[in-house]
Order: structure tokens, then sequence, then C-alpha cells
């Protein structure tokens, strides 16, 4: 089968390549599938469009891009038990036409009554999931989202629908009301600190130290900034101290990474909240319209588009949350 692969080999080099797939005789427990919408991650995705600094050290291109595919079974390994061809799946599988993966890649399935366009941005309420779930959440919390991307909203509907309080900072206009649907019961000002309540959770997607500084200022004393996005990734040394003792000291906050869950096969005895029965969860939310997934996306465009799209969504296009490729 041909098909094709997008593949950055420089910034701003977005190539289509062609390879040939279909399964492999000596992996009885591989599956052969179609993509049939893949949707973008703006920030790791625009990143690494833009050239932006490497997360870690490494060859950075060529690369692949993209990791939330919804996709169709087509054939199936002989051991292969769980799936069977017809079926919809979602993998963490590039924007790419087709390919082979093992079962036991296979992140979570769809009822047939899903709209797999809009389980596709699934994966991006999981990262906000992940940072509740390691901040300690519990309903009637009160949480912050700084940064409104496609991730964000996501964690303001994953706030919002779990029985916090959900908070929504920025500064522009054409994002207030969408921020409202997808959750928030308050859009706020950025540049307002006095105005900010005590937050019991700080979730933050973005990387500008104005934004860091803003969520130290908004964490109650005791609270939590779980951190999404990457402080300081291609910004100026800031003006001032972003572990200041007057804020993480003070007021003894916990400041923790979030995104990663395990991503292992066991039991629920021994660890209950994995990547993949979060993912089957959050698929179900999503497809039964539980989760505001329709807020995140604003268009869904053929395959090809995908470096028109990165163009629009690097220059900030408003209005331009994410897209869903259709293939």
């Amino acid at each position: 089968m041909d098909v094709r692969v997008a593949k950055l080999t420089g910034p701003r080099d977005l190539v289509w390549e062609r390879e040939t797939v279909g399964l492999n005789s000596s992996d009885p427990q591989s599956i052969l599938c179609r993509t049939t919408f893949s949707a973008i991650s703006p920030g790791t995705e625009v990143a690494a469009y833009v050239g932006a600094d490497p997360l870690r050290p490494g060859k950075v291109y060529p690369r692949l891009v993209g990791y939330c595919n919804v996709a169709e079974v087509l054939e199936v390994g002989a051991e292969v038990t769980a799936y069977r061809p017809g079926d919809l799946v979602v993998t963490h599988e590039s924007h790419r036409e087709a390919f082979v993966c093992h079962q036991r890649a296979v992140l979570a399935t769809l009822d047939p009554a899903f709209d797999p366009a809009l389980v596709s941005v699934s994966y991006l309420f999981h990262l906000g999931y992940a940072a509740l779930l390691k901040s300690q959440f519990r309903p009637g919390h009160s949480v912050g989202v700084i940064g409104l991307g496609p991730i964000g909203l996501a964690t303001l509907g994953m706030a919002s629908s779990g029985g916090g309080a959900a908070y929504a900072f920025s500064n522009q206009t054409n994002i207030a009301d969408r921020a409202r649907q997808a959750g928030a019961i308050e859009v706020l000002s950025k540049d307002n600190h006095s105005a900010v309540p005590a937050l019991d959770i700080v979730v933050t997607t973005s990387n500008t130290w104005p934004d860091w500084q803003l969520a130290l200022s908004a964490a109650r004393p005791g609270g939590t900034i779980a951190v999404l996005g990457f402080p300081g990734r291609g910004q100026p040394a800031p003006d001032f101290n972003p572990l200041a003792s007057q804020f993480l000291y003070d007021k003894q906050l916990t400041v923790m990474a979030c995104g990663m869950l395990p991503n292992i096969d066991v039991s629920p005895t021994d660890v209950r909240f994995t990547v993949k029965r979060n993912m089957q969860w959050l698929v179900d939310q999503v497809g039964r319209a539980r989760l505001p997934a329709q807020h995140l996306v604003s268009e869904i465009a053929a395959a090809d588009k995908l470096g028109d799209l990165y163009e629009r969504l690097a220059n900030r296009e408003p209005g331009l949350v994410t897209a869903v490729l259709k293939w």
C-alpha cells in the first residue's frame, strides 16, 4: 500500500514522502490502519515547524509531525483478537495516510456513532486531565488556566466538567466567548494581578515569562502550579526572579511538570489512571458531547492543507484554535 507521510526536513520545510506499508507476517500482533482524521496539536507541531528551540538535546530534523490520529483498521495479524477490520481506533501515529502498528499502540476504540473528527482531539483533553490528576484536583477546587490554545481550552473543559470553578486568563477579546463556552466561569485579564482570585490550581500552557509571573501571583498559599507549557522557551532572560521567595517560599507553592501518565497495560489494582484507560474514557466523553471538543476544532481541512494550516497557526490567525485533517 503506497501512502503519503508528512515530514519536516527543516524549519518551514514540510514535505510529503511516499512509503509502502503492509502487514508483516513476522509480527502477528500488528494491525494495518488507514487514517480517517488527524488533529493538529499547535504547541508541539508549530514549534517544530518554525524551528523553535528544541526541548531536549539531539537531532531535530527530519521529523514526523502529529500525534492525534483516528484510523480505520483494514487488516489484522493472526494473533490480534482485540480489533477487527472496520474498527475505528485512536493512536499516536503521525499525520500519514496509513500505517502499521502493534496492537498495543492502540489507545482507544470509537463507537461507530461518534464523530471521528471531534474524537481526534481527545488526547489534547488528556493533557489537561493529566495535569488535574497530578495536581490532586477535586470537585470544588478553583482552577486557573493560562494560555487558551486547544490544550488550555481542553483543560477548562476538564476542570468545569469535573466540578471545579474554572477561570481563564487572556487579553484576547476574540477568545473570551470560546473560553466561556469551553467551561470558564470568568475570563480575567492577565494584566490586573490584584483582581485575580487566590486559586487552588493554576495550569499554565504558555511559554512566556509574564505568564509565569501571573501563575506565581494567582496561586493561593499552598497552591499548585501545573506546568503544561515550557516557561522561557524562545524567550529572552526574564527581568524578575522566576523562583522568587515571595512566591515560591512564602506561599509554599508546589510546582510540577505535567502531561505524562503511565502508559502501561496493567490491572487498575496496580495503576488506576493509565493513558489507555484515560483515553478510552475521554473518547467516550467527547463522543457523547460531554466535553467541548467542538470549541477546540475551528475547521476541518483536507490533509494536503497541512502546510497552509501551520503557517496560519504560526501567524496566530484570529479564531483559529486548531484544525483537523481529513484523509
